[in-house]
């Protein structure tokens, strides 16, 4: 599968966002975590919100989920953004990060 960038995501099992994430609240890198994942996850349970977010970048209208710090390559680059929406329209998948 490659990205909307063309990059190759690979087979990694990417972690779901969620409202009430699971990592701890110790330092900012984790607060940020779960900032991210409970933005993230909102997105992709209130549809409006998710379609008013992800329309605008040329994403399809189907079934929306949202992931964090999904690892990514670029060549020798090695990158993970802070989160990453997928959506997946019959036989269409679209993905930004």
């Amino acid at each position: 599968m490659t990205s909307a960038w063309g990059m190759d995501m690979g087979e990694v099992e990417w972690e779901r966002a969620r409202l009430f994430p699971v990592s701890g609240i110790g330092g900012a890198d984790e607060q940020e975590r779960r900032a991210s994942s409970a933005l993230l996850a909102v997105v992709q349970s209130v549809r409006e919100f998710g379609r008013a977010i992800t329309a605008p970048m040329g994403a399809p209208a189907g079934r929306l989920s949202a992931y964090i710090e999904v690892p990514f390559s670029d060549g020798d680059t090695k990158l993970r953004p802070d989160g990453l929406l997928q959506v997946v329209s019959g036989q269409r998948t679209w993905t930004h990060g």
